[in-house]
């Protein structure tokens, strides 16, 4: 008898202590989920940019939360208004609480310039080497450029493969002195400054040493380029 009582009691006690599973209409909205999450995205986003689309992942249909009865709440802890992919934080304060990450996209459709070609190093750019297609910034890791004007007659650093989104990164800086430039050689001896005439015998950059023909005798000097069309030397 006393073995009976103890199993009457133990089924008692599953029945009716123990706190019954939730039900399905008991459970929070995974949808109502994912469109707090959006909702936050999209403001962010739209602080940088004007027409920015939010895409938000689906969450495990499996996922079982209590229903959030203060309203649910969304944040971020960190700023999450740039292009690509972003995790969206949604929280429910009580009384059960809970708080659940949601992995979101916010794609930015911007025109930029791509190589319609490949394209060798060294290549300066014509018209026929590009073209112009919209294209997700937030699949790039640098920034583009969106006219072709601003890339015509530009140098290429490395090689090109088409439908590559092109960057400044992808040129060769213009040089500030072009080879055959005449220019003016500056030498300083003690307070007073000696200027000359001479010619570039190779391009440089501000900074760089360039070789220099001296018009006046003909020898060739080496010095630094103090700026366009000015080679500083020493005496």
């Amino acid at each position: 008898m006393k073995t009976l009582s103890s199993l009457v009691f133990a089924v008692f006690s599953v029945m009716f202590l123990t706190p019954p599973p939730l039900q399905a209409n008991s459970l929070q909205s995974i949808s109502e989920i994912e469109q707090t999450a959006y909702v936050f995205a999209m403001q962010q986003a739209r602080m940088r940019y004007d027409n920015p689309q939010v895409i938000v992942d689906s969450l495990d249909p499996r996922l079982r939360l209590h229903p959030c009865e203060r309203g649910m709440e969304a944040f971020a802890n960190r700023d999450v208004s740039s292009a690509g992919s972003q995790t969206i934080g949604v929280r429910c304060r009580g009384p059960v609480s809970w708080t659940i990450y949601v992995p979101t996209r916010i794609r930015v459709m911007q025109a930029a310039v791509v190589a319609a070609r490949p394209l060798s190093a060294n290549h300066v750019l014509t018209s026929e080497d590009i073209r112009t297609e919209m294209v997700d910034i937030g699949n790039l890791r640098q920034g583009v450029i969106g006219h072709s004007d601003l890339v015509l007659g530009q140098t290429l650093r490395h090689p090109i493969a088409a439908g590559t989104v092109l960057s400044n990164n992808n040129f060769r800086q213009q040089a500030t002195i072009k080879r055959g430039e005449f220019i003016q050689l500056i030498a300083t001896v003690g307070k007073m400054e000696v200027r000359m005439q001479g010619t570039a015998m190779a391009d440089a950059m501000e900074g760089e040493r360039l070789r220099v023909r001296n018009s006046s005798s003909e020898r060739i000097v080496e010095g630094i380029v103090d700026g366009p069309g000015r080679v500083r030397v020493s005496m």
